[in-house]
């Protein structure tokens, strides 16, 4: 029996021995990659292997915190560029985008889905696949349909990593520049049409004395009357462009100093009056005393003279009804208003919003008849806007107009 025993504990210790060195020589292996990942010789105390063990993971989570932040900046840095970015995998499919890139398109879920899904454009995918069957950064520019037609400048770029190909697809809305580019092709048009009109009048009339007998005084006369009218109406036009291309440009000076604004208005009644008298037109005058801004009296002048100008010769051509102009100065809590009234003809609602353009007429062959260049209210826009102003307007068509001018009251003296 004792026999048996003795067997037994022999065998349960030799288990214990192999597994406990199964265990060293596990703990041994391990204790070997721990000093081999943390740097140091691995017959070291195993406290310091942890220590160092322990550096080495607070040394990598610092690698990893800045690795973050970094993405996090570059992300931010992204978000906030003006051109919309989006990063498209060799599939076709949006991988991220920025700020921007969102603004472009009308549905929230981009990323994920099909490029040419997102961007209603025919072209944009023909580009794609050019880029990544060439390798070659492709440009061109593309409309985009969504609240409004948009033009933007597409620019595909494409990027290889880790054998993976993708495209940087970046659009610069140009909407604006084709917008400035369609002003300046009709301003030069709208130019180009207003000189033609008189120089070859100018042109015809000549020819026509040169040929004609000088002894015809009555005839003579008449054409070189019209020679006169023809060239005063160039100057005007000339002065005209002159003054809103400065105004424009911000080259136009300002004498800003204090102005009683009745002192404007007595001056431009006095310009106007034989005008008015001519034309049939009654003109009556309306000025608070004592209403003061800061301003500049000669561009005051301009403005108002330009709006009453307008008023007295659009109210001379109505056919009935009372022929009346108001000319009106007065101070309204923190404004000081200059307000232009007449019994015209009144401008059409579909004009309105046109009203201030250059070169705009809602009645073309009339306005020139009557010696208008199509800028009077553009500039008085633009001095408007140099003085801190607001042009404000109410007509009715077939029963006049109202233009009111305000800006922001200096004092007043009463």
């Amino acid at each position: 029996m004792a026999l048996v025993i003795m067997a037994a504990l022999s065998a349960l210790l030799f288990f214990l021995f192999l597994r406990c060195r199964s265990v060293l020589n596990r703990y041994l292996k391990i204790k070997k990659r721990v000093a081999q990942l943390a740097g140091i010789d691995e017959s070291v105390e195993v406290v310091s292997i942890y220590d160092a063990l322990r550096r080495l993971i607070k040394e990598k989570n610092r690698k990893i915190e800045a690795l973050t932040g970094e993405i996090e900046y570059m992300r931010h840095v992204l978000d906030n560029l003006s051109e919309a970015l989006f990063i498209v995998d060799g599939s076709g499919k949006v991988e991220y985008v920025n700020n921007a890139a969102r603004s472009v398109v009308d549905t929230p879920e981009i990323v994920g889905r099909k490029f040419t899904d997102v961007l209603n454009n025919f072209f944009i995918g023909d580009l794609y696949d050019e880029v990544i069957e060439t390798k070659i950064s492709q440009r061109t520019e593309i409309t985009l349909f969504g609240q409004k037609r948009e033009y933007y400048d597409c620019e595909m770029i494409p990027v290889s990593y880790a054998d993976e190909n993708r495209v940087l697809l970046i659009l610069r809305n140009i909407t604006k520049e084709k917008q400035l580019e369609a002003i300046r092709r009709e301003f030069v048009s709208d130019v180009s049409h207003e000189l033609r009109t008189p120089l070859t009048s100018i042109h015809g009339y000549a020819e026509t004395l040169l040929n004609h007998d000088l002894n015809d005084t009555e005839t003579v006369q008449r054409f070189l009357s019209i020679i006169e009218k023809e060239s005063a109406r160039m100057t005007r036009l000339i002065n005209d462009l002159l003054d809103v291309e400065k105004l424009e440009s911000g080259d136009a000076q300002f004498n800003i100093e204090d102005i009683e604004l009745s002192e404007v208005g007595e001056y431009v009644l006095r310009i106007v009056g034989p005008l008015a008298r001519e034309l049939d037109v009654e003109v009556k005058e309306d000025f608070e005393k004592g209403v003061f801004i800061e301003g500049d009296f000669d561009r005051l002048v301009q403005l108002m003279l330009n709006l009453a100008d307008n008023a007295i010769k659009y109210t001379s051509i109505k056919e009935h009804g009372p022929k009346e102009v108001w000319l009106r100065i007065y101070a309204l809590a923190n404004y000081a208003f200059i307000e232009i009234e007449d019994t015209g003809i009144g401008i059409p609602e579909e004009s309105r919003k046109r009203i201030f353009e250059r070169f705009f007429r809602v009645d073309k062959a009339r306005s020139r008849k009557m010696g208008g260049t199509g800028l009077g209210l553009a500039i008085v826009r633009f001095i408007a806007d140099k003085l801190n102003g607001k042009v404000e307007l109410e007509s009715e068509y077939g029963s006049g107009t109202t233009f009111r001018v305000k800006f922001p009251l200096k004092k007043v003296i009463r």
